[in-house]
């Protein structure tokens, strides 16, 4: 990201990011949907997700729940509650059906350019890639990973 003093990035702005024109001692905080909306659409989240549903599969175990586990220690520094890991193995589950029914490139979601994909371990299936990946879009998205409270 390149970032002007002119012309802020307009994601930055969004997540009360003070301009460059002056020091900064504390910054406002707030909670709009605007922000949430940016961390669904914007393309650097997507980016980030992708990176972290890689980096998942490829340093984690074979094992759903251990990388789910690793994920949320990477991402909130904490252990998921059974509640929580539950939801998110179905969530998984699910995609990875959905991506790999007929007719779907998991590609499209799973990499940021699909006709380069990137390498995984020789186990790990496009469908699998896209459906951690979709797992990770989650947990980037908790108002627990974004906000300090």
């Amino acid at each position: 990201t390149f970032r002007y003093r002119s012309v802020p990035y307009p994601m930055l702005q969004v997540f009360d990011s003070p301009n460059g024109e002056a020091a900064c001692v504390r910054r406002s905080r707030s909670n709009t949907p605007l922000q949430a909306l940016t961390t669904l659409n914007e393309p650097m989240f997507l980016e980030t997700a992708r990176a972290l549903a890689q980096k998942t599969l490829n340093e984690a175990t074979a094992d759903d729940s251990q990388r789910l586990r690793f994920m949320f220690r990477r991402v909130l520094s904490r252990d998921p509650s059974k509640a929580e890991a539950d939801e998110l193995l179905a969530l998984e589950t699910r995609e990875q059906q959905n991506f790999s029914a007929p007719g779907r490139d998991p590609w499209k979601f799973a990499a940021n350019d699909p006709a380069k994909p990137p390498t995984f371990a020789k186990n790990i299936t496009p469908a699998q890639a896209a459906a951690w990946t979709v797992v990770s879009r989650v947990l980037l998205n908790l108002d627990e990973t974004i906000t300090k409270e």
